[in-house]
């Protein structure tokens, strides 16, 4: 168990998903994705559907046509008295009066004053400094619990998405409420105190958790006091908006101001009170920005709906759930780069996914849920970049290594065939196995145990084995090669080739779906290879004569045989002997194994019966100009092509006849197939090898894109 989960640890798709992943959290905690962050924030703001108004607050503002008709910059003490006279009359719960009065705005100062001091309903506002503001008393004679400080804290980009609640006003500061304008009107709507514990702040039925310096997108705010995010209800119309002239010229309804929260306050835009808020980034214009006094009542609005349940307060993942959920994308993005290979699909796919994550985040959102975006999104790219990079080079190097071996191996190939075609004094071996159950047990380098013979064919044995040397004798694929002859010169060549075979099976057995070599060796002048045992049937047992294999089925596995083959073509490999006998379906995963690579078959005498594999392939899977000793990568396809029509018609390939120089006569054999499946299978056995498909990855793409019928 510690091995496999060492192997998988070290497997390049998690190594550099694990690298990226922890890059970025250390990125993410630097802050340098917080502003990419906060514009993701603001969009899904923007992007999502408005709340109707809130039904218990009316907005009382002092706009530009006030200022026009009254004359007045700010309204006076006089003016103020008389709209609070006039909307008490309609009983409202409480009055939020957001404008400044520390200082006389004549006449009628001291007469608005002793209105306030007299009133129980009415909220004046003080500054306690927040944000490095300046202190600004309530009007003169309010007691500092009958006041709220209307400090609004800006982000670093000077937007608006935080809703401070309480402070702890300093010494020496003017303002010594504790609560925000917003929360002391809620308060008093409510009629109830909150409480506080180690969790947080319990008001009503919700348990309000106090923002932290990292919550959501944020890294490293001043969250000093008790804030929360500030939920916005909507752009334009959190409540019913009337203005100052219409209240001094009764022209409200009582149904307007009875029972509800009045914000009072100036909507003009010359006013200097208009902030930034998630609905301006981005925009050119000012439709975005809103008054002090929308704000406060977005905040009053959402304090309302969390404490009565009906609207959540904002939630973030822990930092432990941040990092899974950066890592889990990332790895995400390592796997897709690692399993595709074709650029336009992987390109199609990771847009997919892309997608996927932002509709996601998205719904979260509009769930009152704040997690990462930009760490995420960025992990899955780079990941993905990084294993597809990582790919490319191991596969450009695997595939310069393999060359220089093949070319190696073609030369070693001519030099044994033509000294075997001298002949000469030589000693010619007399091809002898190792098992044939009556020899005494034997250990093949003091390690491997034979325990059946597997198959032969001319000077050449594969035998079942245990190793003895792992725990619980695992069973593995023992290859027994006996050079022809044994003069030293024929011997030094073909140790040669041994060699090379045995380091490009090494490499092929990289993939999960060829076996792995374990090791090679030589004894008494004869060679052996170690192969990864497959636990399973091969695809010969499975195509019976006269049994039809169904398309969907069909489809399936050629997808998966060749899927192989990309990763075998990419390093420039040939294999030249793909029939059903040398594809095993794993019994573990049902997946397809190519099995029965090597060339140092290729060296020994022709003495085979006919249908053996022999230098050029097996009759009925190879194609003609693999029989002329001129295989190319499209031979494979070829081999794969008549395995699937073989399957779907149950009649063995060697037996089907090509009714013209171009294709087989087999449609009739299997009426059942498709005409698209039928086409791309006649292309996969084109006689003329120009004809034929020359990649696998445009047979994989034409299969892809194949209504095949279930």
């Amino acid at each position: 168990m510690l091995t496999n989960l060492r192997n998988v640890l070290t497997q390049p798709v998690v190594v550099i998903s694990l690298i990226t992943g922890v890059l970025l959290v250390g990125v993410q905690r630097l802050g340098v994705l917080e502003p990419v962050e906060l514009k993701a924030f603001d969009q899904m703001t923007q992007k999502r559907p408005p709340l109707s108004p809130d039904s218990r607050l009316l907005i009382v503002g002092f706009n530009g046509d006030d200022i026009q008709k009254l004359n007045q910059g700010s309204p006076t003490g006089e003016t103020l008295d008389t709209v609070l006279t006039k909307l008490e009359r309609y009983q409202p719960k409480v009055i939020g009066l957001d404008l400044f009065r520390d200082r006389p705005v004549e006449p009628g100062h001291q007469k608005l004053l002793t209105h306030i001091k007299n009133s129980s309903r009415i909220v004046p506002i003080c500054t306690v400094g927040a944000n490095n503001g300046e202190s600004v008393p309530p009007p003169m004679g309010v007691e500092p619990q009958h006041a709220g400080f209307a400090d609004i804290p800006e982000d670093p980009d000077g937007l608006i998405r935080r809703n401070l609640l309480v402070v702890t006003p300093g010494a020496k500061s003017n303002c010594k409420t504790p609560a925000s304008f917003g929360f002391q009107l809620a308060l008093q709507y409510l009629n109830i105190q909150p409480k506080f514990n180690s969790q947080g702040m319990q008001l009503g039925k919700t348990l309000f958790k106090r923002l932290e310096a990292d919550s959501g997108g944020y890294q490293d705010i001043d969250a000093s006091g008790f804030q929360i995010l500030l939920n916005y209800r909507s752009q334009n119309n959190v409540a019913q908006k009337v203005s100052l002239s219409d209240v001094l010229g009764d022209r409200i309804q009582p149904s307007w101001v009875r029972n509800r929260i009045i914000l009072i306050g100036s909507t003009a835009p010359s006013s200097q009170d208009i902030l930034n808020t998630p609905y301006s980034n981005g925009k050119r214009d000012d439709s975005g920005r809103m008054p002090g006094v929308t704000i406060h009542a977005h905040m009053v609005s959402q304090i309302l709906d969390a404490a009565s349940g009906k609207r959540p307060l904002f939630w973030f993942l822990p930092e432990w759930g941040e990092i899974l959920w950066i890592w889990g994308w990332t790895f995400a993005g390592g796997i897709l780069g690692w399993r595709i290979q074709h650029p336009l699909r992987l390109l199609l796919l990771s847009a997919a996914a892309l997608i996927i994550l932002f509709a996601f985040s998205f719904l979260i959102f509009i769930q009152a849920g704040w997690i990462p975006l930009s760490s995420p999104a960025l992990g899955f790219i780079i990941a993905g970049v990084g294993v597809l990079g990582y790919t490319a080079f191991i596969t450009r190097r695997d595939r310069d290594r393999i060359a220089l071996q093949i070319k190696e191996q073609n030369e070693n190939i001519s030099l044994l065939q033509a000294l075997l075609r001298e002949g000469g004094n030589s000693t010619t071996r007399i091809p002898t196995g190792l098992y044939d159950g009556s020899q005494p047990e034997r250990l093949l380098n003091k390690r491997y145990k034979v325990t059946e013979l597997l198959g032969s064919g001319g000077f050449s044995y594969t035998y079942l084995a245990e190793d003895t040397h792992r725990p619980g004798n695992p069973m593995c694929v023992v290859k027994h090669l006996q050079p022809a002859r044994t003069d030293e010169v024929f011997l030094d060549i073909a140790r040669r080739l041994f060699k090379t075979e045995a380091e490009i099976l090494d490499i092929l057995g990289h993939h999960d779906q060829i076996p792995q070599l374990m090791a090679y060796f030589e004894e008494s002048q004869e060679f052996y290879l170690v192969q990864e045992y497959i636990r399973g049937q091969t695809l010969q047992e499975e195509l019976t004569p006269k049994k039809s294999i169904p398309e969907a089925e069909v489809v399936s596995c050629l997808k998966d045989l060749l899927r192989v083959l990309v990763f075998v073509h990419a390093r420039g490999v040939i294999h030249r002997d793909i029939k059903p006998s040398n594809l095993i379906r794993r019994q573990e995963d049902k997946r397809i194994v190519l099995i029965d690579f090597g060339a140092v078959k290729q060296i020994q005498p022709q003495m085979q019966a006919e249908n053996a594999t022999v230098a050029v392939g097996t009759a009925g899977y190879a194609p003609p100009e693999q029989f002329m000793g001129h295989p190319r990568l499209n031979s494979d396809i070829y081999a794969v092509g008549m395995i699937g029509i073989q399957a779907l018609t149950g009649t063995p390939a060697k037996n089907l006849e090509r009714e013209s120089t171009t294709a087989f006569a087999w449609r009739h054999l299997a009426e059942n197939t498709s005409q698209e499946l039928a086409d791309i299978l006649d292309k996969m056995v084109a006689y003329d090898f120009q004809s034929r498909y020359q990649s696998v990855e445009e047979v994989l793409q034409s299969l892809d894109n194949l209504g095949h019928r279930a």
